[in-house]
């Protein structure tokens, strides 16, 4: 699959309003398949947080995990290599532009 592009302000504004985690989660594997992965769960005082990685750049990203792995150090490839996505329990989500 092709490197996928960022989800802009104005393309967030387009998607379609939530219900709860289940729904966005169901949206983003659907549209974006293995690009969409999971970072770590937290609890909050709103409740429970997933959050995720739209992988944007899949080599730079395999490249920077095995850095990372090896040796605890990422560059800004890396960095840059996918976008931060957030959902919360009541379907509400957050992504880094």
């Amino acid at each position: 699959m092709p490197d996928i592009k960022r989800i802009s302000e104005e393309d967030q504004a387009g998607l379609p309003k939530f219900q709860n985690q289940e729904e966005a989660i169901g949206y983003f594997e659907k549209t974006y398949g293995e690009k969409f992965v999971f970072e770590e769960s937290i609890e909050t005082e709103q409740g429970n947080c997933l959050f995720y990685r739209l992988i944007t750049d899949e080599e730079a990203y395999i490249k920077g995990i095995t850095e990372l792995n090896a040796n605890g150090h990422v560059g800004l490839a890396f960095m840059d290599s996918y976008q931060p996505v957030q959902i919360r329990e009541n379907g509400d989500i957050q992504i880094a532009h």
